[in-house]
């Protein structure tokens, strides 16, 4: 017999019900999938938080190293080093150096170290973050990643630049993905050091680790990316060169995580270090404009006194005639014959020879000679500058002569110098300014010798950002001084936010005098 079909009859109730059934299933469907892309946006979020916390407690470590750099320097207990300086990446070479000489105390072979030096003197250079030198533990962003640094050329500790002061911009620009730059617009504005969070490894990109607490892969290719042009991993190669870095939206072909050091907020550190002998110029432990150029202009006085014509050496040029990044090196700064009005000289040959005297070590000296007998900056000259100059005490000896630490060398670019006619170098006793006063110098009305200016901060219409401002005089001085110490002039009437140091020279027999802010004598 046939078997009679069952119907399952649904009845309108329950049509309802079903239809409510696969509504629910569809929403808590949708619900899960919300949930899970919710979860992984939420895990972005984190990771791009720990990425920023890694990388500002990078910048704090970096700004605590540069405010103490000269206790973390110290060097045959002289303790003349500049604070500001910010150490090299680490490069690898510490480890390198270490594989290939077993036996040099000097590298660590520790990743996260600073390398002892990075590139040429006044180029850019990136590297590993190096952690292990500022005394953390390896700040790794949201992926795991350990952090990569660029340093300006500016600014870097090895080799250092041969000026730093609040002059000095860095060397970078920062754009977003639209062309907007960041920082960096004006040349006083460019960040000094720039951090990067890589990431996750995009296409392309390997990173294989093959040792230590990050990885051993020191090619920033694999870590850093390029967008629009610009290329995150290759710094400017040239000295005191540009470099640009973008900081753009999170996509396939760019992950990279920025936060940068301006010069500004470099200063704002370096203005809560304590003042500490490590650092002094004068009784109450200040670095200051007034002692520099006073301790400067005793070296000055100490070169006439001790020699036969109590004559003072010529002055240096200002435009130096030196290109990037030896345009301001210690060796540029020699004096010229019959140049009366420049800058400080640091070596003195043709003044020495123009007077044909014989000073000990001196004889030695004769003019384009180098060598440590043709300084102004010589123990017998400058007991006062030397130690905080960078320079050595007598007792150092010539070994540590040239120094590029000290305070003098990082500010010298400031100091301006104009001596008179009648104590420039000669085969004749100096002049006696009461009974020649057209042989000496008139500042505010009084007569001197010479004159050490030391120039304030940029007025107005004033630059120092770029070497060529540095060049020209009247970026630093005010009123017609810059012109008078161009032209080697006689009459000075100082104003503007300059400070000087004036000599007096009573008679030919008598020592000189410094006169502080060229006071009456």
């Amino acid at each position: 017999m046939a078997r009679r079909a069952h119907r399952i009859r649904i009845l309108p109730d329950q049509r309802g019900a079903a239809l409510l059934a696969l509504f629910a299933l569809l929403l808590l469907g949708g619900l899960f999938w919300f949930a899970h892309l919710a979860a992984g946006f939420n895990r972005a979020a984190v990771r791009d938080l720990l990425g920023d916390h890694a990388l500002a407690e990078a910048k704090e470590a970096l700004l605590g190293y540069a405010a103490a750099y000269p206790e973390i320097r110290l060097a045959g207990g002289r303790s003349a080093y500049v604070p500001g300086h910010l150490p090299c990446p680490d490069t690898g070479s510490s480890i390198d150096d270490k594989e290939k000489n077993p036996e040099d105390l000097n590298a660590s072979g520790l990743q996260g170290t600073e390398a002892p030096t990075c590139g040429p003197k006044g180029v850019t250079a990136i590297g590993h973050f190096p952690w292990r030198s500022l005394g953390i533990p390896p700040p790794r962003d949201g992926y795991g990643e350990c952090l990569w640094y660029a340093v300006s050329g500016s600014h870097k500790a090895h080799p250092k630049a041969d000026l730093l002061n609040p002059d000095i911009p860095g060397q970078f620009e920062v754009q977003d993905g639209a062309g907007h730059i960041l920082a960096g617009k004006a040349a006083l504005e460019r960040p000094v050091a720039i951090l990067f969070a890589p990431g996750p490894p995009l296409a392309g990109q390997d990173r294989a680790a093959n040792r230590q607490e990050c990885r051993g892969n020191y090619d920033a290719r694999q870590f850093l990316e390029a967008l629009d042009g610009i290329d995150n991993a290759t710094p400017n190669p040239g000295p005191e060169g540009i470099t640009q870095v973008i900081a753009a939206s999170a996509d396939e072909r760019f992950n990279d995580r920025l936060l940068w050091i301006t010069r500004a907020e470099l200063l704002a550190r370096l203005e809560k270090r304590p003042q500490t002998e490590k650092d002094v110029f004068d009784a109450d432990n200040a670095p200051t404009a007034r002692a520099l150029t006073q301790r400067a202009a005793a070296c000055l006085a100490r070169f006439g006194d001790n020699n036969a014509y109590r004559r003072l050496p010529w002055a240096a040029a200002i435009p130096l005639g030196r290109a990037a990044p030896n345009t301001f090196e210690n060796d540029a700064f020699f004096d010229g014959k019959n140049r009366n009005g420049g800058r400080l000289p640091f070596l003195t040959s043709f003044s020495k020879k123009e007077m044909d005297v014989t000073w000990g070590a001196f004889k030695d000296c004769v003019p384009e000679n180098k060598n440590a007998a043709c300084r102004l900056l010589r123990s017998d000259n400058c007991p006062e500058l030397l130690p905080v100059a960078g320079y050595p005490t007598p007792t150092d000896g010539e070994s540590h002569m040239d120094s590029k630490d000290g305070w003098l060398d990082k500010w010298k670019d400031h100091l301006f110098y104009l001596v008179a006619p009648g104590f420039a170098p000669a085969q004749s006793p100096a002049a006696d300014c009461a009974l020649t006063p057209e042989d000496c110098l008139r500042v505010n009305g009084h007569l001197y010798a010479a004159i050490l200016i030391y120039a304030g901060d940029p007025l107005p219409g004033q630059s120092r950002a770029t070497p060529a401002e540095r060049q020209d005089a009247a970026n630093y001085l005010e009123g017609e001084t810059a012109t008078v110490i161009e032209s080697g002039g006689q009459t000075l009437a100082l104003s503007g936010n300059d400070r000087a140091a004036c000599l007096a020279l009573p008679d030919a027999t008598e020592p000189y005098r410094l006169i502080p802010d060229c006071r009456m004598p």
